[in-house]
């Protein structure tokens, strides 16, 4: 196991730090790293989300000590005895040890009780995994283990701190499907016996935190389809139906030698999970839903024959509903329902041979660049093949026109102000010859040719 001294580069080196610790001590207070911050340091990963769990002082106490080293203090979680403060850049969530009992629906269905005084043992039993549940003591560099996590972070094992907390919680389950593939191998046997039993807890989930658990699974992990198998195996699978009846869906095995629909699907996010930081940035997030959702047209479009033709037009709605039902990011839900929707065009156009118009008209409707990597993902979720040694034709010929087209829609050419110049009075008639200017163009016309054309006819 890694030691603190291997924490102490970047924010635990700085002096306002130490001085906070050094002040916490003096007042007879413990400051303890909790959470994934203490599984990335024993990991020898650098730590990122700083949340540390103040013993021996009060929450006054704590505001106080924090406001008297003229250090920013936002008691934004106040009713959960949390203060925010930053130092060097970094946020740091500080917070004093509490109980929370359920006693209504939803995450904030809990009455919290504050208790400077409570042991780790006995504030990690409301956490949610034993690995969850370890805390790493910042001026001693003591590793405190009460429930065995690190034995089970070692083997890979997740598994509920305690039976009755963890089921006060549903999230809980929805974060098992996006830890396990990034901090563990299994799931403890009695622990998916507990996310069986609350398959029904499901509707008491407010849409925001079930996108924030899929946000993690599809950014995070390395393989996503480990948290979907996980939520398979859980009974979970029921509440996103689009992705539930992909299972048992068949397909003809001269194209999917692989198996059913959901096996192709697991296939192809981990696919675009490798890829996903070629992805701009800013389409990330689109393009991993893209690919989660891109064979939901599947099963209402599959015939006796194991055709499915149409499945693509067919998953749009489909793609608008499961996005809709977690988020209201409109732009995320357009997005990711036009790649689910144009997810098989790239290949199509490639296999036809097409004119570079249909290219230019399809980069209209969808980035060039994401619908290529799109196809390349879901290439290697048919043939197995290595997605990132793999040239694929139709993601290549995608690469090579977005260079040439650029990042936006292609820009028209020919303007109203163009046909006033050629003596034509505004009119209801402009956006009907526009846009027929605008289809030559794509067809490969100059603007002198489109010019001359509207001159010549003008003159008739």
């Amino acid at each position: 196991m890694e030691n603190s001294q291997n924490t102490r580069h970047t924010i635990f080196e700085e002096e306002a730090f130490q001085r906070l610790l050094k002040e916490i001590e003096q007042n007879n207070g413990t400051a303890m790293l909790i959470g994934g911050a203490v599984i990335d340091n024993i990991n020898g990963l650098e730590v990122k989300d700083i949340d540390i769990e103040v013993y021996g002082l009060s929450y006054v106490q704590l505001v106080e000590l924090i406001e008297g080293l003229d250090m920013n203090c936002n008691l934004v979680g106040k009713s959960f005895g949390v203060i925010k403060t930053v130092i060097a850049n970094f946020e740091i969530d500080m917070s004093i040890p509490r109980r929370e009992n359920k006693v209504g629906i939803g995450h904030k269905g809990f009455t919290v009780e504050l208790d400077a005084k409570m042991t780790p043992k006995e504030a990690g039993k409301r956490r949610d995994l034993t690995i969850n549940s370890m805390y790493l003591n910042l001026h001693t560099g003591e590793l405190v283990d009460p429930y065995n996590g690190l034995a089970d972070l070692e083997k890979g094992i997740l598994r509920a701190t305690n039976e009755h907390t963890f089921i006060e919680d549903p999230l809980r389950v929805l974060r098992i499907m996006q830890l396990l593939p990034r901090k563990g191998k299994l799931v403890a046997k009695e622990t998916l016996e507990i996310c069986k039993k609350m398959v029904e807890f499901f509707s008491e989930l407010q849409a925001e935190r079930i996108f924030v658990e899929w946000e993690k699974l599809l950014l995070k992990a390395e393989r996503p389809s480990i948290g979907l198998e996980f939520l398979k195996a859980s009974g979970w699978l029921k509440h996103f139906p689009e992705l539930q009846n992909l299972v048992g869906c068949p397909q003809n095995p001269i194209w999917h030698p692989e198996g059913d629909v959901w096996v192709h699907t697991c296939m192809v996010i981990d696919n675009a999970a490798k890829l996903r930081d070629l992805v701009p940035e800013d389409w990330r997030l689109t393009y991993m839903f893209g690919a989660l959702l891109h064979d939901i047209g599947k099963p209402s479009t599959t015939t006796p024959e194991l055709t499915a033709n149409g499945h693509d037009v067919a998953g749009i709605p489909l793609a608008e509903t499961f996005m809709k039902r977690i988020t209201n990011n409109k732009s995320l839900i357009e997005r990711v329902s036009t790649i689910v929707g144009l997810h098989m065009r790239a290949g199509q156009l490639f296999n036809s041979k097409a004119k570079e118009s249909a290219w230019k008209r399809l980069h209209n409707k969808c980035r060039l660049d994401i619908l290529g990597w799109q196809s390349k993902a879901d290439s290697a979720g048919r043939t197995g093949r290595n997605v990132m040694l793999d040239k694929h034709g139709a993601s290549e010929k995608c690469f090579e026109l977005f260079k040439e087209f650029g990042k936006k829609e292609i820009q028209r050419v020919i303007l109203g102000r163009d046909l006033i110049a050629l003596g034509l009075k505004p009119s209801e008639k402009f956006g009907v010859i526009l846009d027929d200017c605008y289809k030559k163009q794509l067809d490969g016309a100059s603007r002198e040719e489109i010019l001359l054309n509207l001159k010549n006819a003008s003159l008739k």
